[in-house]
């Protein structure tokens, strides 16, 4: 698949400040021009429209240039339609199609431009013969009163000869991709459709369960907690090992959301349930870790004995007091907000804030049922929000396993069980990524330096 092309736009390019000046020259001359024919208050809410539409789009430009350029495609949309709609009454039939037809053909070729899908010599070509129809095609007496929209169309063509191609070989986000994952776009028909066919997380997952031996694994433990990891435990080795496994096998951190599949290359979110203590009537938080591929036993241990600590206070976390706030929405609202919450997490638009204190949201979610004294459960997935894999641990208990020589010996072990979303990877991708999470768990000295290397998914 051919890497599609970003752009960006520099605040100190030359360019850029002259199409920011023409925009706020348009704005100004519409306000001008409103005031000397005592219209003004007739049309505020063209106004209000055209000068959103302005200020956005320099809003857009001047702290997203660099990295979301091509969300200035919105701006450009709402001044589209704001200069259609005061056409429309003062137009007859066959003038009305033809302004809808330019403004549409200006905003799809201006949103092709900036998204790097049409080259610039189209984009600029189309831009400037839509320009030259409008001015025939718009016909007015006097160029003074189309004055603020050609200026409006000179800002978009500076804006565009300002841009520059990313070049520095990282991924830079596009239309599509979410505020918490890119989407995976080189995928094969049948696992998109397949999506469509089960499009539900709980209609697609998969169960499987294994044990490990942790007789060499406990006193690697208890050695490291008197050499220097003094709160090391088998969740951190799980976590870590489960860390270092994506960075062998990044697809294994996708999710699926909108009937479409992203991946956090890059980033591990952590979920965990934490009792703030071991009764009955303890309350539960939920504590979230922002990981990478790169972490280390080490960082690792650091990180999640910090985040219990605070998860065992008695002060409400993020997550608590959200939770809070919910509950006390009366129940048909509580419905509502519930319905609204899964409408923009399905489109992608749910607020960054939400994202961090969803323990819906993640990569995985674990559960210990080793402090429990239980064998470990095969946990539901959750169908809203993106979680694509629930681990949980059982207790440890011992067991004769017979020796190549015939003699029985007593050793540690642990069963842990998997349930996973199959749809975010095929079953033999997911069989050799376990596979190498056992390997660690085996040998967990390994996790004590970063990976050599850390591979990224498929774009």
């Amino acid at each position: 698949m051919k890497k599609q092309k970003t752009f960006f736009v520099s605040r100190k390019n030359w360019l850029t400040v002259l199409a920011l000046l023409v925009l706020l020259s348009s704005a100004v001359i519409l306000l001008v021009q409103l005031g000397h024919a005592g219209t003004l208050s007739k049309n505020v809410g063209r106004l209000c429209l055209f000068v959103g539409s302005q200020l956005l789009l320099a809003g857009i430009v001047l702290f997203h240039g660099q990295e979301f350029f091509f969300r200035s495609a919105i701006p450009v949309w709402i001044w589209c339609l704001a200069e259609i709609f005061t056409l429309y009454p003062h137009s007859s039939t066959r003038q009305k199609a033809g302004f809808l037809i330019l403004y549409a053909c200006i905003a799809i070729v201006y949103t092709a431009l900036t998204s790097g899908k049409l080259s610039k010599k189209y984009g600029f070509g189309g831009l400037f013969v839509c320009t030259a129809l409008l001015i025939i095609f718009r016909r007015v007496p006097a160029m003074d009163q189309m004055l603020p929209t050609l200026l409006m169309l000179c800002a978009l063509i500076l804006l565009c000869l300002s841009m520059k191609e990313h070049k520095d070989g990282n991924y830079h986000r596009m239309w599509g991709d979410r505020s918490d994952g890119r989407r995976v776009r080189s995928l094969s028909a049948i696992t998109d459709v397949g999506i469509y066919i089960m499009p539900n997380r709980n209609g697609a997952h998969t169960m499987f369960s294994d044990t490990v031996d942790i007789t060499e694994l406990d006193r690697y433990i208890h050695n490291k907690r008197r050499d220097d990891i003094p709160h090391l435990s088998m969740v951190q080795i799980f976590l870590a090992a489960y860390c270092r496994t994506i960075a062998e096998y990044p697809a294994l951190n996708r999710f699926i959301s909108g009937q479409k599949i992203y991946t956090r290359d890059g980033t591990i979110l952590f979920n965990m349930t934490v009792k703030k203590k071991l009764t009955i009537e303890a309350e539960e938080t939920i504590i979230k870790l922002h990981l990478t591929p790169e972490e280390t036993l080490y960082t690792i241990s650091e990180k999640l004995e910090k985040a219990f600590q605070e998860g065992k206070t008695e002060e409400d976390s993020s997550f608590d007091k959200t939770a809070a706030l919910i509950k006390a929405i009366p129940g048909l609202l509580k419905k509502l907000t519930i319905w609204l919450l899964k409408v923009l997490d399905y489109f992608g638009i749910l607020p960054p804030a939400l994202l961090e204190v969803s323990p819906f949201h993640g990569s995985i979610f674990f559960t210990s049922m080793a402090s429990l004294g239980i064998p470990p459960v095969f946990h539901h997935l959750y169908d809203f929000g993106n979680l694509p894999v629930f681990l949980c641990m059982g207790d440890k208990y011992k067991s004769l396993i017979q020796q190549s020589d015939g003699t029985t010996e007593t050793r540690k072990r642990m069963k842990f069980t998997v349930v996973s979303d199959e749809r975010i990877c095929d079953g033999f991708y997911y069989s050799r990524g376990f596979k190498t999470f056992k390997r660690y768990l085996l040998h967990p000295e390994l996790l004590e330096q970063p990976p050599k290397t850390v591979k990224h998914d498929i774009p």
